[in-house]
């Protein structure tokens, strides 16, 4: 008697290929999630360099980190992910609605490096990155139920 999976059996790119938006969303968050630490760790290393309390270094380089990717992400998103071509006013609403989401995941970082840093003794940038896998849950929840949500059911219907 042959075995039954739940899960029918297909090649990867027939995977991807019913599931585009979401191999995407993927693809683009590993490129944001290396950006976005990537630039914590460059400016991190700077401003430990200019401020004389270790606090004020991690903790600017969190806020200008998260503010140059979330600049990144909209763009990564918006074009190569949900292929938006919202221009004009709407555009301005995509990328408020795409701020706001982010302010959520701007937040917990902010709640949680401290966190980990100050209370648990972990070093600022492996905190950083422990962070990283909480946050990527956190966005892809908030971006595919709201920033996204319009162009995303539309899409997802044509595929």
């Amino acid at each position: 008697m042959a075995e039954t999976t739940p899960f029918p059996e297909m090649s990867v790119t027939e995977m991807i290929g019913k599931h585009k938006i979401k191999a995407r969303f993927i693809l683009v968050g590993v490129w944001n999630t290396f950006f976005g630490y990537a630039m914590f760790v460059v400016l991190d290393s700077l401003l430990s360099l200019l401020l004389s309390k270790r606090y004020l270094a991690y903790m600017s380089a969190t806020v200008l980190a998260n503010i140059l990717s979330v600049l990144n992400a909209f763009i990564s998103h918006k074009y190569v992910t949900f292929k938006s071509h919202a221009k004009g006013k709407n555009m301005v609403f995509e990328f408020l609605k795409f701020c706001t989401t982010y302010l959520l995941s701007f937040f917990l970082t902010l709640a949680a490096l401290p966190f980990f840093v100050e209370i648990v003794r972990i070093p600022p940038k492996a905190a950083g990155a422990l962070i990283i896998p909480v946050v990527t849950v956190v966005s892809y929840v908030a971006h595919s139920r709201f920033s996204f949500k319009n162009r995303h059911a539309a899409v997802e219907r044509d595929t």
